[in-house]
């Protein structure tokens, strides 16, 4: 869990607004403005751009705490042919649509919304969004985002060999903690697929541009990617034939040029066992617990590192068409000592939890601060197939139906921990989360997905009167879920107020119509 600091709003729960321009601060490192609102005021705040694969539009906070249950926006779904078949639009043209206001802010209004149609709909995603769950997957790509030719940066070498084969060195600009098979597989859609890492390089080109012609506007913005026929899944505001998307969930139909891939990183090494002596350090713990504090001392910088701290954060679903086969290549020898054992008792240790404060700038050698990473990808074949699809039509069947409601719907992903965390198909869990008010009501329905046919009833609880009261009680009903194997377990479920509901053989009207008696 990462906490921001520094943080102006004290206990308050504010919402984030809009993201805007980019600068440089004095240190040398790029930060963004995001535009947080609170009690119908807006407040600007700038923050490290390697911040950016956890900064959603839409997403509320309190004491620089994100909630993952808590969010603007209902879920939806769209098959788009061309995606570069649209066109830029200035932001405040687009929320006026909407009636998402701006507050006069320069800042805001003048972003970059990329509107394109499907199906007689028009949908318009903000460049920043584009930008976020496209390119910035973690910290170190965020950082790149502006720098000429970042991707180079990470590797040593990259070269097809074979009909359908590539080979991809990777070197110590990339820490190992965000080396595996997900990244590589997405790094090579990166960096293989001409257009793609053209459409990556454009951020950077289109500030350098614009710092020339507009002094002062730093506004990101991307050369659309070449993407056909891909599905998309998105969290968004829906009005009338009109859709603007704030959180951009999944993407499928993604292809790569090869189907194979190895791949290298001075981490990887060859095992070389050795009679020398083995150290032991008094008070070593390998615990990722406890709480992570962003770095609010600008002069201090993160230190090189690459045994990085991760966090594990909200993904956006990837669903490749043709996965490639991945083969890890040991090019480094490392000694493993297998002698007797003495007792060091130097280092810092770390057998209890404590805050940690780290830094998400780029790393510098001399610097003091741990450096983190943000773990934000899930590889797929396709988006479909979590069995939420009848859902989602009831609960759109509700919000046709009853326009005097005010319905949201999320997707949230089920706490790892057990073999219930996952699908059949390897991907994570996940959670349809519908939030339904009335003027004097308000209600959560919870829809576990089971494309393995468990049988998990639809869940409906009250609201605790917050934002953050909401927060912690579903996430705690998630978590034990989890722990009870997929079951509303008795043990847990006695002394909270709540309504199972079993699933029926019925049309969506029907089972829409049920599931709001039961509410009101």
């Amino acid at each position: 869990m990462l906490k921001i600091k520094p943080w102006p709003f004290k206990d308050e729960v504010v919402s984030l607004h809009w993201i805007g321009n980019v600068k440089m601060k004095p240190n040398q490192q790029w930060h963004i403005e995001v535009a947080f609102k609170v009690k119908d005021k807006l407040q600007i705040i700038t923050l490290p751009i390697g911040l950016l694969p956890i900064l959603r539009v839409g997403q509320y906070y309190q004491n620089g705490l994100q909630f993952t249950t808590q969010k603007e926006g209902t879920y939806g779904e769209a098959r788009v042919k061309e995606f570069q078949n649209g066109k830029v639009q200035n932001a405040i043209d687009v929320c006026r649509k909407f009636n998402y206001f701006l507050y006069r802010e320069p800042t805001l209004m003048n972003q970059k919304v990329w509107s394109f149609q499907s199906n007689k709909i028009t949908y318009h995603i903000p460049q920043v969004e584009l930008i976020r769950s496209l390119f910035a997957k973690n910290k170190t790509l965020s950082n790149l985002l502006l720098r000429p030719n970042g991707l180079d940066f990470l590797i040593s070498e990259a070269a097809y060999f074979g009909e359908n084969s590539a080979v991809i060195d990777f070197n110590n600009h990339l820490p190992a903690a965000v080396i595996n098979s997900k990244f590589v597989h997405y790094f090579a859609w990166l960096y293989l697929n001409k257009a793609i890492k053209q459409s990556f390089a454009s951020v950077q080109s289109n500030i350098y541009a614009n710092a020339a012609e507009r002094s002062g506007h730093l506004a990101l913005e991307v050369a659309v990617p070449a993407l056909k026929n891909n599905k998309i899944a998105f969290r968004g505001l829906i009005k009338n034939h009109e859709v603007m998307i704030l959180e951009l969930i999944g993407i499928d139909n993604i292809t790569i040029p090869v189907s194979q891939i190895e791949y290298s990183h001075p981490s990887i090494k060859k095992r070389k066992y050795t009679n020398a002596p083995r150290k032991h350090r008094l008070g070593e713990s390998n615990s990722k617990e406890g709480q992570h504090t962003l770095n609010e001392n600008e002069e201090k910088r993160s230190r090189e590192d690459t045994n990085q701290s991760v966090i594990e954060a909200e993904p956006i679903q990837l669903g490749f068409k043709e996965p490639a086969a991945i083969k890890a290549v040991r090019k480094c020898e490392q000694e493993i000592n297998k002698g007797d054992i003495y007792v060091s008792n130097k280092g810092s240790g770390g057998g209890t939890k404590k805050e940690k404060v780290v830094g998400v700038d780029e790393a510098i050698y001399g610097g003091a601060i741990k450096p983190l990473e943000f773990q934000t990808l899930e590889i797929a074949r396709e988006l479909s197939g979590y069995g939420l699809e009848g859902f989602i039509k009831m609960i759109n069947y509700i919000i046709e139906s009853n326009p005097e409601l005010s319905v949201s719907l999320n997707i949230v992903y089920l706490p790892l921990g057990r073999k219930f965390s996952n699908i059949p198909d390897g991907r994570r869990r996940v959670c349809a989360i519908a939030k339904v008010s009335s003027s004097v009501k308000t209600s959560y329905i919870l829809e576990v997905s089971v494309p393995d046919n468990r049988t998990v009833s639809t869940l409906i609880i009250p609201t605790e009167g917050s934002y953050q009261n909401d927060e912690s009680r579903i996430m705690e009903l998630l978590s034990k879920l989890v722990f009870s194997s997929g079951n509303w377990s008795k043990s847990f479920m006695g002394s909270i107020q709540h309504i199972k509901v079993r699933h029926l053989t019925e049309s969506p009207s029907k089972w829409g119509s049920r599931i709001a008696r039961i509410i009101f």
